[in-house]
């Protein structure tokens, strides 16, 4: 509990960091300007987490081998979508930047990897935090400071720390002779899970742009991030285990005890009710408010996904959670697109889906955790 709590203030200085510079994005460049933003950065979710996240599961319960061959394959995936993010960022900008920044940050995880297998959220969340303070903070100085700042200027600025993390990793990848993350029927189920995961959360924030407009986008996304800053304390939370669960095979015994998952979830989501009430009391747009006060749902199922994903991973029951991740893709994103083109939410409308299906999702991966099974998943 206790490097959970350090984590958490590593998590928020970085979150917190992470707000301001939205915030700043909104104020000097608008509202519509951060959609558009909002939209390439959900790209760099969808691209960078599919690719990498084969690297991250099996770096968590493989042995010190194979975790530093596919160490050396994960810097040189890296270096690849870090080059095509620059050779298509003229061309077009929500691709260009959002794959310079899908390999920027599958670098950053290389050079975090040996703590995150070792279980130390903080130093995870240390690193995190630094990478956000340097790009957020680069790209502030530019937008308060030219005359006329502009998106794309500000974009490739926020990259530059990610040269520094490349020649990081570099150091790290050296020495190894690089190997794919297991066998190709893993990493086609470790990969398909992730992109149904992560079109799952973020393809609606590129339909809200595509159908309704980029500023309902950009209000969406303000409250999408406040959830997700407060939702990673279950992430922080169940990464504490690891080690255990790993050792154990993921036995609940090993587990984080089911009654603190539950109060950290109920903590998190009262803290997003406080801040919807917050803003309709200081006259934010009704929009945003109503969205806020939606995603506290959100937020508490989502700490308790994060959890209970961790010992499902480490119990290897891959094939599950890929059932489940791609199958709430279409149900989720149908129903973004049917409030997005029948009703006039906007942004509440993604709200609603996105809370629903995360309780859909909750009861599925419950289901799984906590019922009695005679023989663990392959």
């Amino acid at each position: 509990m206790a490097k959970t709590l350090i984590s958490l203030i590593w998590i928020y200085g970085g979150r917190g960091v992470g707000l301001l510079w939205t915030l700043i994005l909104v104020q000097r460049l608008g509202v519509s300007e951060y959609g558009l933003y909002a939209m390439a950065t959900v790209l760099n979710g969808i691209v960078g987490n599919t690719v990498d996240n084969s690297f991250a599961v099996r770096a968590i319960r493989e042995s010190e081998e194979h975790f530093l061959r596919e160490r050396t394959m994960r810097y040189l995936v890296a270096v690849g979508l870090v080059t095509a993010g620059a050779v298509t960022f003229d061309i077009n900008y929500v691709i260009g930047f959002g794959l310079m920044v899908a390999g920027g940050e599958i670098a950053l995880n290389v050079v975090k990897s040996q703590s995150a297998r070792d279980g130390h959220p903080d130093k995870v969340y240390r690193l995190d935090t630094a990478r956000q303070f340097s790009s957020a903070g680069i790209g502030a100085v530019y937008l308060y400071t030219s005359a006329h700042p502009t998106l794309t200027h500000a974009s490739l600025l926020y990259c530059t720390p990610y040269v520094l993390i490349l020649l990081v990793g570099a150091k790290l990848a050296v020495g190894h002779r690089p190997a794919p993350p297991g066998p190709p029927r893993l990493i086609a189920a470790l990969t398909g899970e992730m992109l149904g995961t992560t079109l799952y959360l973020g393809g609606d924030v590129l339909l809200l742009g595509t159908l309704v407009d980029t500023t309902a986008a950009g209000y969406y996304q303000l409250a999408w991030v406040v959830a997700a800053a407060v939702a990673a304390a279950g992430q922080s939370f169940g990464m504490t285990y690891h080690e255990p669960l790993r050792e154990s095979g993921g036995d609940l015994s090993a587990a984080p005890p089911l009654r603190n998952i539950l109060r950290m979830a109920a903590l998190g989501g009262s803290l997003l009710l406080i801040i919807g009430i917050c803003l309709f009391a200081f006259g934010a747009p009704a929009q945003l408010a109503t969205t806020m006060l939606i995603m506290g749902g959100f937020a508490a199922l989502r700490i308790c996904i994060f959890v209970l994903q961790v010992i499902l991973y480490t119990q290897r029951r891959d094939v599950f959670r890929l059932t489940i991740a791609v199958g709430l893709v279409p149900v989720k994103l149908g129903m973004v697109a049917a409030l997005a083109t029948l009703t006039p939410l906007g942004a509440v409308g993604a709200a609603i889906a996105a809370t629903v299906a995360d309780a859909i999702m909750l009861a599925g991966f419950t289901w799984a955790v906590y019922r009695p099974r005679e023989v663990a998943e392959s």
